[in-house]
């Protein structure tokens, strides 16, 4: 099991899982991993090219059920995990990812969700 190491004192603005699996985009410049906050499943992924030196890896969050939530999170995400092929897609305890050479789009049950490549982000 690989965990999302947080430093010494530092709060998640986000919330991030233990880690039980997870993938990166062909490129490797976004990792999403996956796992288990507070008991329930949460799926985090970030991209690595956005990260600000003095707030850490900007990572967008979101529950099988509800909105996404984003901000930055001192730490470094799991990446040993296989990468996701463009035209695939990735399905766990209710989260959707799917790879396309444009970038990342994931969803949740309740149809929320985030588009991520190195150009641009949206929440939806």
């Amino acid at each position: 099991m690989l965990v999302l190491v947080l430093g010494v004192g530092t709060a998640a603005a986000v919330p991030t899982p233990i880690v039980e699996t997870g993938f990166l985009t062909p490129s490797g410049n976004i990792a999403c991993n996956a796992g288990t906050y507070h008991g329930k499943k949460l799926l985090s992924c970030t991209v690595f090219s956005k990260a600000v030196p003095d707030r850490g890896e900007r990572v967008w969050s979101m529950f099988v059920r509800g909105r996404v939530q984003t901000g930055f999170v001192m730490g470094n995400a799991a990446t040993d995990y296989p990468k996701l092929a463009y035209g695939r897609t990735w399905t766990w305890h209710g989260f959707s990812c799917k790879s396309d050479w444009r970038g990342l789009t994931c969803r949740n049950r309740s149809r929320h969700g985030y588009f991520l490549s190195r150009g641009s982000q949206r929440v939806f």
